[in-house]
């Protein structure tokens, strides 16, 4: 099983000005050999946290591993009631 959120790579995409990020749709056409002239793009700050964020991961990979092989196995098994607990919980939460 493979679980992905989506931003495995927000470090490369977010990286700060000056340091090779993502080339602005200005840039596409121009050889190396032309400037740029004064287009600049900055990260925020929430932006640069989150990145870190995302480098730092909380995941406990021992869990997760052990969730996965007894997937695969056949063995996992959650109780209908903690299932039933959680999606009302999520629900009157949203309210």
């Amino acid at each position: 099983m493979n679980v992905r959120n989506g931003i495995e790579n927000l470090g490369q995409i977010l990286t700060p000005a000056g340091t090779g990020g993502v080339s602005s749709p200005a840039s596409a056409g121009k050889s190396s050999g032309e400037s740029l002239g004064t287009d600049q793009a900055r990260v925020s700050v929430t932006a640069g946290q989150l990145a870190q964020s995302a480098a730092g991961s909380d995941v406990r990979l021992d869990k997760v591993s052990s969730i996965q092989q007894a997937i695969q196995a056949g063995t996992y098994n959650v109780p209908a009631s903690a299932v039933a607990q959680k999606v009302l919980t999520s629900m009157l939460a949203q309210h």
